[in-house]
């Protein structure tokens, strides 16, 4: 495959994985906020904008093997993330 096309699908996969961690994290806040207390508009507002920051910082740290995009581009590759 060409470096452009590795590039962006590495790029497609990382935005991916940060949706994955952001849903994540979201459900698992709110799962415990409805435990602890009442949930609030601004509550779920503040657990919304903490998630999509911190899935931002920790989906940029994540490494792609390139091997994984490397496959022929008629297969599907799953790409697999290491940290």
């Amino acid at each position: 495959m060409k470096k452009e096309s590795t590039k962006s699908l590495i790029k497609s996969a990382r935005k991916a994985a940060k949706k994955d961690i952001e849903v994540s994290l979201v459900s698992s806040l709110q799962e415990v906020t409805a435990k602890v207390s009442e949930s609030t508009k601004k509550l779920e507002k503040e657990i919304k904008k903490g998630a999509k920051q911190l899935a931002k910082k920790l989906a940029k740290d994540l490494k792609f093997d390139k091997s994984a995009f490397a496959i022929s581009s008629t297969a599907e590759a799953v790409p697999v993330a290491t940290a």
